[in-house]
C-alpha cells in the first residue's frame, strides 16, 4: 500500500514541472491587500481608462444613432501600474454588445484597446450598456459604459 501512495506522489510532482514561459504564475496574481494591511514592495499593474483631454475614458456617448445601426468604439486602457496588466475576459450586459479586447499582457506605461460593438437593432431611445473586464490588477474589475439615444428612421 505505501508503494502505491509514494508511486502516486511521485507522478504527481513529476506531472507539475511544466515548464512553459507563457503560463501565468503566482507573480501575477499576487494580492497587495493583506490581513495586515497593504503592502506595497508588491508590483502590481494599474489601469487608467484614457478619455480626451485627459478625463475618464470609461464611458462613451454614442449620441443620437438611427435604429439598426451598428456602431463600435474602442476603448483605450492604459497600464499605469508598475507589472504587466492582464485582461482575462470582458463580458456585456446585453447580447446587443459585443467586447473584443488583446489577451498579451500590457506592459507598464502601455496601452491597450478594447473594442465594443453595439447593434441598435431593434432597440429605440435611450440605451446604457456596459462592458465589465476582469483583470489582474487591483480592485480587478472595471467597467466600460456605452450610451446611445436610438431614434426611429421616417
Amino acid at each position: 500500500m505505501k508503494k502505491i501512495v509514494f508511486l502516486a506522489a511521485s507522478v504527481l510532482l513529476i506531472g507539475c514541472g511544466d515548464k512553459q514561459p507563457d503560463k501565468v504564475t503566482a507573480k501575477n496574481v499576487l494580492n497587495p491587500v493583506t490581513a495586515e494591511g497593504v503592502n506595497s514592495s508588491v508590483k502590481m499593474p494599474k489601469i487608467e481608462v484614457v478619455g480626451k483631454d485627459g478625463k475618464d475614458g470609461s464611458t462613451f456617448d454614442f449620441g443620437v444613432i438611427i435604429q439598426g445601426e451598428n456602431v463600435v468604439h474602442t476603448f483605450e486602457i492604459k497600464n499605469v501600474g508598475d507589472a504587466d496588466l492582464v485582461i482575462s475576459s470582458a463580458n456585456a450586459s446585453c447580447g446587443c454588445t459585443v467586447p473584443k479586447f488583446s489577451r498579451e499582457p500590457i506592459p507598464p506605461g502601455k496601452t491597450g484597446k478594447v473594442e465594443v460593438a453595439f447593434s441598435s437593432a431593434g432597440r429605440v431611445g435611450k440605451q446604457l450598456k456596459t462592458v465589465t473586464l476582469l483583470t489582474n490588477a487591483q480592485p480587478s474589475t472595471v467597467t466600460l459604459t456605452i450610451v446611445a439615444n436610438i431614434i426611429i428612421p421616417n
